[in-house]
């Protein structure tokens, strides 16, 4: 009698608070995918087979990465010297930094099989952030070998990020976010392609190195360091209205 009134008592179910659930569809939309235009259609297409190529060859994620890292560094020497050459070599070897670093990470779908994995967010963010940091110094660098100084802009646009990365990690930790590999709520074409140049305008990772190198190589560091403080001001101001104004609500 006692077993039968007890299987009679309704049942509670314990259910996660993953993210897709407590938050609206569009922040969980955007928590997994928070690449701009220039991340999802351009990077994302070329890290697929840039990582069958690593697999191919026995090249680890990390090994990818680093091979990344060396393009990056590169790039800020030859930035360093000041010339047309040197900009545009610089600018060549940023954009391919930049698709090796992303395919790296495991990219947008990485390799089915294959060994170009993901390796790790947290030091695969701070590699990125040397890879700019070296990039930036090669900009003020060169600049000063033409005769001019432009280290207080070098410097400028590192703290700008810095603060930049401080709001999103304090954001990112007062949230749960998903996991990586979690599908998103279904959207039409053309929400995520206003949701990504949305994105865009808020300067991230692709886009910055995309406006590194058009800039540098076309008119020179002075007028990058121009376009990365302001839009970079006004996209770290905008950001952190918003997040404010999302934490509260």
């Amino acid at each position: 009698m006692d077993q039968a009134l007890r299987s009679d008592r309704p049942a509670t179910l314990n259910v996660p608070d993953h993210p897709a659930v407590i938050r609206p569809d569009r922040e969980a939309v955007e928590a997994v995918d928070d690449d701009g235009l220039i991340g999802a259609r351009v990077v994302r297409p070329c890290s697929p087979p840039v990582a069958r190529w690593a697999a191919r060859w026995g090249l680890t994620p990390g090994a990818v990465s680093a091979i990344a890292l060396a393009a990056a560094a590169l790039a800020a020497v030859w930035f360093s010297a000041g010339t047309r050459g040197g900009l545009v070599t610089g600018a060549l070897l940023l954009c391919v930094s930049l698709v090796l670093g992303h395919a790296g990470r495991g990219g947008a779908d990485g390799v089915r099989g294959g060994r170009a994995g993901p390796s790790g967010g947290r030091p695969a963010a701070v590699l990125g952030r040397f890879e700019e940091y070296a990039v930036y110094a090669g900009l003020a660098a060169g600049a000063a070998a033409s005769g001019g100084d432009l280290w207080w802009a070098a410097m400028g646009a590192v703290a700008l990020l810095s603060v930049r990365h401080t709001i999103e990690a304090s954001f990112a930790a007062s949230r749960t976010r998903p996991p990586r590999s979690s599908r998103p709520p279904r959207s039409s074409r053309w929400d995520t392609t206003l949701r990504r140049a949305r994105n865009s305008l808020g300067l991230p990772h692709g886009e910055r190195f995309a406006l590194i190198s058009v800039t540098a190589a076309f008119a020179g560091a002075r007028l990058t360091f121009a376009v990365l403080l302001a839009w970079g001001s006004a996209a770290t101001a905008v950001t952190l209205t918003e997040r404010s104004r999302r934490s509260i609500t």
